[in-house]
């Protein structure tokens, strides 16, 4: 049986794969711009392509997907106004914020990603596992494993 084009698969999989991205992204045109990046991806990768192709390429997308949400973070967007005052709240949050980016930064995509999808979105171990393509026994010693990196960067950030 010979491999399907990705034109084809585009045709098959496309409207899956942008609901897919726009689910993540929240964005309907970050996700239309995903969606051709994936196929992208997939085109230059279609030789090596296991059977499964359906749960490959949502794959793909889902950690396409991830990257850009962690490069979107890295970039600070501008406000129309600066407060005076900043309250306490505030003020904690923005801390918060910047310690998980300089942790989400520091840490390898294999780590983030699942932290990202069990923690940030509130998605099952068993579905994030899915997600990733990966067991959720691998999922559980990546969720522990980041957040041991974490508790150890907090140490260290509160004795600065």
């Amino acid at each position: 049986m010979t491999k399907p084009t990705v034109e084809q698969l585009y045709a098959k999989y496309g409207p899956t794969i942008y609901s897919r991205c726009k689910r993540l992204l929240k964005n309907p045109t970050a996700a239309e711009d995903a969606t051709q990046d994936v196929f992208l991806k997939v085109l230059a990768h279609l030789d090596a392509a296991p059977a499964e192709l359906l749960p490959w390429i949502h794959r793909i997308a889902t950690n396409h997907c991830l990257n850009v949400i962690r490069d979107t973070r890295r970039h600070a967007e501008p406000v129309e106004h600066v407060p005076e005052q900043v309250d306490d709240q505030f003020e904690q949050d923005l801390v918060a914020r910047n310690f998980a980016a300089h942790v989400l930064d520091r840490t390898p995509a294999e780590l983030s990603a699942p932290a990202m999808l069990y923690h940030g979105r509130g998605i099952e171990q068993a579905k994030v596992a899915q997600t990733l393509g990966v067991s959720r026994r691998t999922v559980l010693y990546r969720l522990s494993e980041f957040t041991s990196r974490v508790m150890a960067m907090h140490a260290l950030a509160e004795n600065v």
